[in-house]
């Protein structure tokens, strides 16, 4: 169905481009001439014509200039399309000439209108030359010589503008000078001058050569627009006081230097004079931003002037920063257009009491303070304001937002923006932070603002390259929770408005430790079990030998209790919290005759005195029998025997004192 449309269209576009494009035919008609004899040293006075051609005709025309003169004198001259000239032998001074142009091509010709005039009034005169000025007031002067009118009559114009201006102001009917009444002070204009000798119709000479003059001095009278630089923590300790080149127009007059007056939380006041004339001084001025660090702890004010030759400006208050004052959140947006930042704001529901503006700045993040740094005022009852200046791509600029009171300044808002997001780099530090049975902690390094290009939204984490983690930008960690035993891989990558990074992997393995965990308490219960064993036999031996041993001398006792305190170490389990532990005390036993009686009395007593010498196979035979070994007292089995253990214990104390204690005879 759209087929057959189509010719029509084209038709359609053929006619109108039919009758908008010129169709051949006769040329316009010229405008009429206008004719003047320019002012030459070799007195050339050949008469210079010009014109304007009408519509093109798109086709060859030819134009001449054609003139009759009082006498009946008729001659033509072929021409531009704008320009003809008429040869000084050609016509006759100070006669009456009429002068038309014909315009001619292959299917007719055009004549314009008539221009008349006399020969002796289109002369110019020669151009006036401005010779010299005078500062306060500024005035010009020039000199003009007419031929045979003489310089005692003659009009002038003038045209003037500054030199940062394109436009031209002009005055007329100016007479030998010229007196700019209110110029900017300390101000470089440029004049141009033309004049008209006497006569009826007297042509304008051309405009002479431009002339700069520079205005004078006056003192200054805008104030200084001051901030400072304070960082992030906006302490007093760390900012850095800085203030807006003034520029010539307004400071009236050349910069000389700048005065910066500190009133003290004690009273006192300090006041630092600056000389910009002064190489390395206090103030250092950079891109049309000067600087100066003092140190503001304990400041309670400070004021900046500047001055020139005439005087100084009215000194500017620097609003000192502060988190004091009460003020109202407001939802802040920065949006990155074509090398600008375009700030808004909300106004909040209800004003804020004294506030007399706010206060835009931006810094790069990154550069040490007062680099990369600009603010710019703004009306109390604005919500916005668009940053213009040179921002490098895929960097961050921390964009603020102040309410500025009297003397002192609040932060409202702040962001962090992108002069154009770039892909992020790979996240680095990406490690294995903790892993627990089937519980995993990941963490990596925050990427930085400086290196980040762009501002990280989140963090992409993809687990075996099937389950897909997002992190806000603002956390650094992940817990992987319930995960099979085996090897896993994940891998990460950080993304920004321009998209997604390289990736970076890591590989760790998991095992379910709840069998190892059983083994582990099993091999505790048998270690119980053999203890108590051990414990036991040694008890039953003590009461069947005649020697009684002590266990905790036992060399093997003491191998089985290092290894089980070693198992009772490695899994940090205490066995129980008060163990009964037996009491070993240490005794001499005697060597026992072996023809002693059952009794205890013991044959070969010679006298009242008892006495035995051991022989060296005895006394080897009771160091075999005893060796590693003491006598054992068991509290628990003194408690279990009672009266038994007693009489025990008293048929070896009489035993003893039978052998070993005199007799009274």
């Amino acid at each position: 169905m759209a087929w057959p449309r189509v010719p029509c269209l084209l038709l359609i576009l053929l006619l109108l481009l039919h009758t908008c494009l010129p169709q051949p035919g006769p040329p316009s008609p010229p405008s009429a001439p206008q004719c003047h004899i320019p002012y030459t040293e070799e007195r050339q006075e050949d008469i210079h014509c010009f014109w304007e051609p009408g519509q093109d005709p798109q086709i060859p025309t030819s134009y001449s200039l054609h003139w009759n003169s009082t006498e009946g004198i008729s001659s033509a001259v072929e021409g531009t399309n704008v320009s003809g000239v008429i040869p000084r032998k050609l016509y006759t001074s100070y006669s009456d000439l009429t002068v038309l142009v014909r315009a001619a091509n292959q299917h007719g010709s055009a004549m314009s209108t008539v221009a008349a005039f006399n020969t002796g009034d289109i002369k110019k005169p020669p151009t006036p030359e401005v010779t010299h000025h005078s500062h306060q007031p500024l005035e010009i002067y020039w000199t003009l010589q007419c031929d045979d009118q003489g310089s005692s009559d003659q009009l002038c114009e003038v045209q003037y503008h500054t030199q940062d201006q394109q436009d031209w102001t002009q005055e007329k009917d100016i007479l030998r000078s010229f007196l700019l009444l209110t110029p900017r002070p300390y101000t470089v204009y440029e004049f141009q001058v033309r004049c008209a000798c006497e006569g009826p119709q007297a042509l304008m000479s051309d405009w002479s050569s431009v002339y700069t003059a520079k205005s004078s001095e006056s003192a200054p009278v805008k104030a200084l627009d001051v901030w400072s630089d304070c960082g992030v923590i906006s302490e007093l300790s760390q900012c850095a006081l800085m203030w807006k080149e003034m520029p010539t127009w307004l400071a009236h007059g050349k910069v000389l230097g700048y005065v910066v007056t500190l009133s003290h939380s004690n009273g006192t006041v300090e006041v630092v004079d600056m000389s910009t004339s002064e190489p390395g001084g206090l103030c250092v001025c950079q891109e049309k931003r000067c600087r100066f660090t003092p140190s503001l702890r304990g400041v309670s004010g400070v004021d900046v002037s500047v001055y020139n030759s005439q005087g100084a400006t009215k000194p500017a208050p620097l609003a000192l920063p502060t988190s004091d004052l009460q003020v109202p959140e407001l939802s802040f947006t920065v949006n990155l257009k074509i090398f600008s930042l375009n700030v808004s704001w909300s106004l909040p529901p209800q004003p804020i009491e004294n506030m007399d503006e706010y206060v835009v700045q931006y810094k790069q993040v990154g550069l040490p303070p007062t680099q990369g740094f600009d603010w710019i005022k703004v009306h109390k009852n604005d919500t916005s304001i668009i940053l213009r200046g040179d921002f490098e791509n895929h960097t961050a600029y921390n964009v603020s937002l102040f309410a500025v009171f009297i003397n002192r300044s609040c932060l409202l808002a702040s962001a962090i923006s992108y002069s154009l997001h770039g892909l992020p780099p790979k996240v680095t530090e990406f490690k294995v932070q903790h892993i627990s049975d089937s519980n995993v902690t990941l963490s990596w390094q925050h990427t930085s603002l400086t290196q980040s290009k762009g501002l990280i939204l989140c963090y992409q984490l993809v687990l075996n390259n099937f389950t897909v983690y997002n992190v806000s930008g603002d956390q650094n960690y992940l817990h992987l929770l319930g995960l099979t035993s085996g090897h896993h891989q994940v891998w990460i990558r950080a993304e920004t408005k321009a998209g997604l990074g390289p990736s970076e992997t890591i590989n760790f393995s998991t095992e379910n430790g709840h069998g190892y965990t059983k083994y582990l308490v099993a091999g505790i219960i048998v270690g119980m079990l053999l203890l108590i064993i051990i414990i036991i036999i040694i008890s039953i031996q003590m009461k069947t030998c005649a020697k009684v041993p002590d266990p905790s001398n036992s060399k093997l006792l003491q191998q089985i209790k290092l290894q089980l305190n070693s198992s009772l170490m490695a899994i940090c389990s205490p066995l129980e919290s008060n163990p009964k532990i037996s009491e070993l005390e240490v005794v001499e036993n005697p060597f026992w005759d072996a023809k002693a009686s059952p009794d205890g009395q013991t044959e070969g007593m010679v006298g009242e005195e008892r006495t035995h010498k051991r022989t060296d196979d005895e006394a080897e035979k009771e160091e075999d029998a005893d060796e590693g070994y003491s006598k054992i007292i068991d509290t628990d089995e003194e408690e279990r025997d009672g009266g038994e253990s007693e009489s025990l214990l008293e048929d070896d104390h009489l035993g003893y004192e039978k052998h070993f204690m005199p007799v009274d005879v």
